[in-house]
């Protein structure tokens, strides 16, 4: 029996279609890299391969993923020692996987990128707090407090997280002067469990 195939064309706009679905998601989300941006990623992947296909050169597909790789090492931001945009460079990086798979023109580039597509989308809508719901875990937290200098200051908050079942660790990281007295700030590393929300707890603080 011979295998399904469909023409190279149909496997680009299928790839744009994709890709623009992925990208429609990141858009909704206000992230940098949005609807444009990764159907022309999925598109651009889509028609490489194919001509990779057409011409029968095996290298073309491996020279995609290198050059995604630093486009999606432009989306990671740096602040601090946090990194940003570590999510939207994974999805542009599946959007270029998707238009490989698509650019063949077969039955099974169209399945699994199908599958990846409604994969990445469903790991991209769900929030944070579903996930930690649904495997059962703590929501790990830091919770920066400035109060008087002073041993009671610090027991006030302790007693207070204590109260409300939380664990936590805390440090003292500056002391900052000011005109009537000194404070101190102590970061708090704390875990928050299932269903609770950090806002009620800095109020009682």
């Amino acid at each position: 029996m011979a295998e399904f195939t469909f023409s190279p064309l149909l496997g680009i706009a299928g790839a744009a279609v994709l890709g623009g679905a992925i990208g429609l998601q990141r858009q909704a989300a206000q992230k940098a890299a949005g609807f444009r941006t990764h159907l022309i990623v999925a598109t651009a992947a889509a028609a490489f391969t194919a001509m990779g296909a057409h011409l029968q050169d095996t290298r073309i597909p491996s020279y995609i993923v290198v050059g995604i790789g630093f486009l999606g090492a432009g989306a990671i931001i740096r602040q601090g020692s946090t990194a940003h945009g570590l999510t939207t460079a994974a999805s542009i990086w599946m959007s270029a996987a998707v238009g490989l798979l698509m650019g063949y023109a077969n039955a099974f580039g169209l399945i699994a990128a199908l599958v990846a597509t409604l994969i990445t989308l469903a790991a991209l809508s769900i929030s944070d707090d579903a996930l930690m719901r649904f495997f059962h875990m703590q929501r790990k937290a830091m919770l920066n407090v400035t109060c008087d200098l002073g041993q009671n200051s610090h027991d006030a908050v302790v007693a207070i997280l204590r109260a409300e079942n939380i664990a936590f660790e805390g440090e003292v990281i500056s002391l900052v002067a000011d005109n009537a007295a000194n404070s101190v700030q102590i970061n708090y590393r704390i875990e928050l469990k299932i269903g609770r929300e950090l806002t009620a707890v800095v109020e009682r603080i």
